[in-house]
């Protein structure tokens, strides 16, 4: 388990995809009200993986599914499954649709970007000998589109396919239609966010969000509350906060060596982590001279332009927002330390477009446009988001985060949805970017 020092804190790492788990599945309800209609999934926006969880004289579960692109879709009717053999030969199996179970729905299925549906499945009585080599794989069809093909994976103890039962009869794979895959459906108050569908649960993360600037200040809510290496986190698209073991709120360093210490974002080119630089500022229990330190290397000027840094700084959180019925006025500075933390590099413009200026903090990057002379910035939390889950990971930051511990570790089909506990432990991200 590791706690945030005073300079750091923790980065992560994951993918998501359609998963296709054969357990029972119980708890499916109505798609999400709100959701606006969107075009159909395709297979180009869906990826999979097939761990076999229980087999009894069946191997019964669900095929999940999780749309992995950024806009929404839906999905409608019952999917064709074959199941493949080592070399690829379809195995004798026929399919047999289901109707909906007791208050599903045979209506199209509407996903946000990284929610799930599911498809029932129930495989039995399969008689051919000899064995067909394994692994075995299942192609699913989509109505009216392309197909996925996924390995099957049995634990040891569970075989690959079920017993027979009768070698007169056929073996049968009962496909359902799509239903949604539901979890606590998210409270629709002033916590929740439509715009990305997320709530913020937690009092003390409303209480600090609100106390902090709010949507300026943090973005929209890109997660539900989660465990994280130890400790309770949100991501919210620029910031991303962290409970204490005092059950306090506080931010995450998410540029510092070890954490997401990368130099390109969707090819905006930032200035790297400067650790000569870091080095000479003071001990950061001396808010004084700390915030010294970032005055005098956050300028409002550079090469001619008016980039703002110190005074975008100082005003990230507003005296009022902060003591709304009164308070300290001195304290503010302090905030807005919370938030940004100090400068890691000098204003460094982008080799690529001298009209963008960057300066790296140790919790953001602030980014100045000549074309609007203005000052705000990046979304640096939704790109942690993409390093976790692979969706909308920028080719370069792809990259260069490939070999990070942390990479596609988010993987709805193994326990805890934490692909390799073991560069992430004490980590649960089940649904922790599913939307409600």
């Amino acid at each position: 388990m590791r706690k945030q020092s005073s300079w750091q804190g923790a980065i992560f790492r994951c993918t998501v995809a359609i998963v296709v788990v054969l357990f029972a599945v119980t708890g499916f309800a109505a798609s999400p009200s709100g959701v606006e209609a969107a075009a159909a999934c395709t297979a180009g926006s869906l990826i999979a993986n097939a761990p076999v969880q229980g087999a009894t004289q069946a191997l019964v579960g669900s095929v999940i599914f999780t749309n992995v692109s950024t806009s929404g879709c839906t999905l409608q009717g019952v999917p064709t499954i074959q199941i493949l053999d080592a070399t690829g030969a379809v195995l004798a199996v026929s399919q047999t649709n289901l109707p909906p179970g007791p208050g599903g729905t045979t209506g199209p299925i509407t996903l946000r970007s990284l929610q799930l549906a599911s498809v029932f499945i129930h495989w039995d009585n399969f008689c051919q000998s000899p064995m067909p080599p394994s692994p075995f794989s299942l192609k699913v069809t989509l109505p009216g589109d392309g197909s996925l093909t996924v390995l099957l994976i049995s634990p040891g103890t569970i075989p690959p396919t079920p017993p027979c039962a009768s070698p007169s009869s056929p073996s049968i794979l009962s496909v359902g239609p799509f239903q949604p895959y539901t979890i606590a459906p998210a409270i629709h108050d002033e916590r929740y966010f439509p715009q990305t569908g997320f709530r913020i649960d937690n009092d003390t993360i409303w209480d600090y969000f609100n106390r902090r600037g709010g949507v300026p200040t943090f973005g929209f809510p890109v997660s539900r509350t989660f465990l994280f290496q130890g400790f309770q986190v949100q991501f919210f698209q620029r910031r991303i906060v962290q409970l204490a073991p005092n059950g306090q709120a506080r931010l995450l360093n998410v540029l510092d060596p070890g954490l997401m210490p990368f130099n390109s974002f969707n090819f905006a080119a930032v200035p790297p982590y400067d650790a000569g630089l870091v080095a000479t500022a003071p001990n950061p229990t001396d808010a004084a001279a700390t915030l010294a330190f970032v005055q005098a290397h956050a300028p409002d000027t550079f090469q001619g332009l008016p980039v703002n840094f110190y005074q975008t700084f100082i005003n990230t959180v507003p005296f009022i927002v902060a003591f709304p019925s009164g308070g300290n006025s001195a304290l503010v500075p302090g905030f807005d330390l919370e938030m940004w933390g100090i400068p890691t590099s000098a204003p460094t413009f982008d080799p690529n477009n001298h009209n963008f200026v960057y300066l790296r903090f140790q919790r953001g990057i602030m980014h100045f446009d000549a074309t609007c002379t203005c000052t705000q910035g990046l979304l640096l939390a939704d790109y942690l988001k993409s390093i976790l889950t692979g969706v909308n990971l920028p080719a370069d930051l792809n990259q260069e985060a490939s070999t990070s511990p942390f990479y596609k570790q988010y993987d709805p089909g193994v326990p805890n949805w934490v692909r390799d506990p073991s560069l992430l432990p004490a980590t649960d991200l089940t649904n922790a970017f599913t939307p409600g």
